[in-house]
């Protein structure tokens, strides 16, 4: 399947989301006032549903003759109704109540756990809307992760689709009982710590595994505040979870609001960790995607992505391993389509260097056989947004309709995408093979620059949550 396919078929599968999403509410209000008037109760162990009377006659109450713990509660006005158990003779249990609202509509609300009319049905409506999202959603991310891999919305496409498949997991599979309004309600203000603890054996060995890496990195290259990202990044996930327990483990006895204001900021900490940790596995993924990823073999232009040079002038491995790649790229291209590619070296000259990073590649280059004509010089640039704006210049001043494909290391790979698709380049990236030790803790650093280069959508997120889980806890049912 071509791109420009793939990209049609991901924006049919945005329609059907939406479409999804569209007849999802309209479902539910149909089905709410389809059901208004009514509201089936079911009541507690012991009690039977023919003595309970309405205190104020704002609703009628009916027993169901097969199951004497079903109460049918039918509106007759508008407004607060308590339900008094009543029962005749020794054994009454005094205090025993249900007590519901009639709202506008005659819509029936059950205050004690927050059922109303229609629930029932509601409930499978729901779980339907979130199998059919998040099939949806899994689906734009494997067809985004080739058309459209260098895309920040990819990446929350994936931690979304990993997100919404541990909650069904859990639906399904992980607690017992009916799923009630009671459980959409737990669910929804727990989806964050849900989502956390399932993740929590793979975040750990995750963590161990970072800190291994990051301890091989520093006996061989040395001490430095970059190789120490990975024990930093480990910190951060043990710690994280360590808080976790503590806030699952604490008994907030409280008054009704400030159990409330508790639960809110429970809720926002776990729903934030669980952001940042969806988002951390989606770059993981795509960032492996694009490590490995296979172009075709149409491009006009490879640009080479600087980096250190020797104090000699000469490549230093990480940089060689990028030209290395670009060079093998080019011989794959010419043998299979007979198409010839120009290498871009891009690179400006560090205040420590004898000379730009770009005329390194260039000399190292033509020493590997590579025709001068082929090479375009671009010497200018100091950071990877400086690479693609700069070499774009050098590129369509050769070429009307280039095809650009980039060369850097592994790890670099999806960052430098993001940034050339930013940068105005429909460009696809390859990735040269660094050493094993090397590449976790790099891979750390580029998600860092990912998160501080989109620090305004993850600033709307962490909003979003807090205003989401105020409104939350303060009008659900405890």
């Amino acid at each position: 399947m071509t791109k420009s396919k793939e990209r049609y078929t991901i924006r049919q599968l945005g329609f059907a989301s939406l479409a999804a999403t569209v007849i999802f509410i309209i479902s539910m209000l149909i089905c709410t006032f389809l059901n208004a008037g009514q509201l089936e109760i079911e009541l507690p162990e012991g009690s039977r549903a023919e003595y309970f009377r309405p205190e104020n006659g704002i609703v009628e109450v009916h027993s169901v003759p097969e199951d004497e713990r079903r109460m049918i509660v039918k509106a007759k006005g508008r407004g607060k109704e308590f339900i008094n158990y009543q029962p005749p003779g020794i054994g009454a249990v005094p205090g025993d109540f249900e007590y519901v609202r009639v709202l506008p509509g005659g819509i029936i609300f059950n205050v004690l756990n927050g059922e109303f009319s229609g629930y029932r049905s509601l409930t499978l409506i729901v779980q339907m809307y979130m199998l059919i999202i998040t099939l949806l959603l899994t689906l734009s991310f494997i067809f985004r992760c080739d058309a459209e891999l260098f895309s920040y919305t990819t990446l929350l496409f994936g931690g979304t689709a990993l997100f919404l498949i541990c909650l069904i997991l859990y639906m399904l599979i992980g607690s017992t009982g009916e799923f009630t309004m009671m459980r959409i309600y737990s669910m929804l203000k727990n989806a964050g710590g849900i989502f956390v603890y399932l993740l929590m054996p793979i975040m750990v060995v995750f963590a161990v595994s970072l800190t291994v890496s990051n301890i091989s990195l520093i006996k061989r290259e040395g001490r430095s505040f970059a190789n120490l990202l990975g024990f930093i990044l480990s910190g951060l996930i043990i710690a994280g979870y360590i808080a976790a327990l503590v806030l699952s483990n604490i008994m907030n006895m409280g008054s009704e609001q400030q159990v409330r204001m508790y639960d809110t900021f429970r809720s926002v900490y776990f729903t934030t960790f669980a952001y940042f940790e969806a988002m951390l596995l989606s770059s993981c993924a795509c960032g492996v995607i694009a490590a490995k990823g296979k172009p075709s073999y149409d491009k006009t232009h490879i640009i080479i992505l600087g980096c250190a040079i020797a104090n000699d002038g000469t490549p230093l491995p990480l940089l060689k391993g990028r030209i290395d790649r670009a060079i093998a790229f080019a011989k794959e291209q010419k043998a299979r389509s007979g198409r010839a590619i120009k290498f871009v070296p891009s690179g400006g000259k560090g205040s420590d260097e004898v000379i730009s990073e770009a005329e390194s590649m260039k000399n190292y280059l033509l020493k590997q056989g590579i025709d001068e004509d082929c090479v375009i010089l671009e010497n200018k640039s100091t950071t990877t947004q400086e690479n693609m704006r700069f070499s774009l210049e050098k590129i369509t001043a050769d070429c009307d309709k280039p095809n650009i494909v980039f060369s850097t290391s592994g790890y670099h790979v999806l960052r430098s995408g993001i940034i050339s698709r930013n940068e105005g380049l429909d460009a696809d990236g390859i990735g040269s093979k660094v050493k094993w030790y090397f590449f976790p803790n790099a891979f750390v650093r580029e998600f860092v620059g990912l998160l501080a280069s989109k620090w305004r959508q993850h600033l709307f997120w962490v909003v979003f949550f807090i205003l989401l889980f105020v409104v939350v806890n303060i009008i659900m049912p405890m």
